[in-house]
C-alpha cells in the first residue's frame, strides 16, 4: 500500500479554524460527516477538545483549512491558522495537513440554504465548511 492510499483510507478530522468559531468534520475512506462547531474557546482548550474526538475515533491526522486569497496569497488569518496548526501538531503528536479553504464558507452556506436550514442556524455552519475542506483534501489526494 502506498503512502497516498494509506492517507486516504485513514480516519481524518477536517478543521475550519476561526478565532470565534471552529468547525470539525470526520472523514474516512472519502466519506465525510460534519461533527460540531466550537464557539469562543482558547486555542489550547479547543485543541484538547479536538484531541478527545481524535482519540475516540482513532484519527490518524488532521486536515486544516488554510484561508488563502483567490490568487493563493497568504492572509492575516492564514498566519493564525499556521500557528494553530503548529500547536495542534505538537500537542496531538499527529500530522497536520493544510488544505486551501478558499470558498468553503460560501459553499457551506449555499448547501445549508438548499437543504432548508433556517437563517439563524446558518450562522453556525463551520462544521459544514470543515466537511468541505475534508472533501477537497480527499479530491486533491485522489488526483495525485
Amino acid at each position: 500500500m502506498s503512502k497516498k492510499e494509506k492517507k486516504i483510507q485513514d480516519t481524518l478530522i477536517g478543521i475550519d479554524y476561526g478565532t470565534a468559531k471552529t468547525g470539525i468534520a470526520l472523514g474516512r475512506n472519502n466519506l465525510v460527516a460534519p461533527l460540531q462547531t466550537y464557539k469562543n474557546l482558547r486555542d489550547e482548550t479547543l485543541i484538547h477538545e479536538i484531541i478527545k474526538v481524535a482519540i475516540e475515533n482513532k484519527v490518524a491526522a488532521f486536515v486544516l483549512g488554510l484561508p488563502l486569497q483567490a490568487d493563493d496569497k497568504e492572509t492575516l488569518q492564514s498566519l493564525k491558522v499556521r500557528k494553530f496548526a503548529k500547536l495542534l501538531k505538537v500537542l496531538s503528536k499527529k500530522p497536520v495537513y493544510m488544505q486551501n479553504e478558499y470558498g468553503t464558507t460560501e459553499e457551506s452556506i449555499s448547501e445549508a440554504i438548499e437543504n432548508g436550514v433556517s437563517q439563524g442556524k446558518r450562522s453556525i455552519n463551520d462544521h459544514l465548511a470543515a466537511a468541505l475542506i475534508l472533501k477537497d483534501f480527499y479530491s486533491a489526494q485522489s488526483n495525485l
